[in-house]
Parts: structure tokens; sequence; C-alpha cells
């Protein structure tokens, strides 16, 4: 008869301790892994918000360039739908004119003031006059920005 030599404890302590060896290599991995997510989320999570806001910016310049060439072209109706009721009545009792015939215009600062508004200063050009500088408040409205403040800088 042949006999067998086949150590069973010592395949059996092999084999756990090769399980114990995976296991520990799995857990160093999986800390390594939550260890680099938690330096990369919170840049994740920034580079969104700093994508929202240039979206943001973005939109209410567009208005705000709609609303000055509307203002050039002389369309009151239009211009109009721009407008808040605040600037409406702004515009009403004269503190500024809403169709002013500039030529040219340029944004010489905006900045954001709150969540939902933007700030510029603009300069106007009127042909054959001086220019002069409006300061425009941006507001946004059920997830629209209208021009809801008109005033002559200084």
């Amino acid at each position: 008869m042949i006999k067998n030599n086949f150590d069973k404890t010592g395949t059996i302590k092999a084999m756990a301790i090769a399980l114990i060896v995976t296991l520990a290599g799995l857990a160093i991995l999986g800390w390594q892994y939550q260890q680099l997510e938690e330096k990369r989320l919170p840049a994740l999570e920034e580079e969104l918000e700093r994508q929202k806001e240039d979206i943001e910016k973005g939109e209410a310049q567009r208005v705000l360039e709609g609303f000055m060439a509307i203002r050039a072209d002389g369309n009151r109706p239009m211009a109009m739908l721009y407008l808040t009721e605040n600037t409406a009545e702004q515009e009403a009792i004269g503190q500024f004119e809403l169709l002013n015939n500039c030529q040219s215009y340029k944004v010489l600062n905006f900045e954001r003031m709150s969540e939902n508004s933007f700030h510029a200063t603009v300069e106007n050009c009127l042909e054959g006059i001086a220019s002069f500088v409006e300061l425009i408040d941006l507001l946004k409205v059920s997830d629209n920005y209208y021009i809801d403040s008109v005033l002559l800088a200084g």
C-alpha cells in the first residue's frame, strides 16, 4: 500500500494565511481609494460650482447685451420686455431714458452681487455727444434675468 503523506493542517494554514493576506490587501486598497476620493470630491464639487457660476454670468451678460442692442435700435416694446416693474417705474419717472440712441457701449465692470443678481457698469457713447456711464442691476426672476435698475453714474 502507498502511504499518503498529505499534510492537511499545513495546507489549511497556508490557505488561511493567503486568505488573510488577500483580505488585508483589499482593505488597504479600499482605504487608499477612499482617501483619493475624499481629496478628489471637493475638487470636483468646486469645479461644478465654478461652471455653474460661469453659466449664470453668461446668461446675465446675454440679457444685458440684448437689452443694450434693443435700446440702440429704438424698439421700445421689445426693450420693455427686459425690465422688471422697478425699472419700468424708474423709466416712467425719468430716472433714465429707455431709448437713448447710443451708438456703442462698453461694459466696464460686471460682477455678481448675490445669488440672483449681477451689477454692471456700462459706458454708453452717443453720436456727437460725450459718453456717459450707467449702473445697471440685473435680477434673476423665475430662471430668467431682467434689468432691475438703471441709474446714471455720478
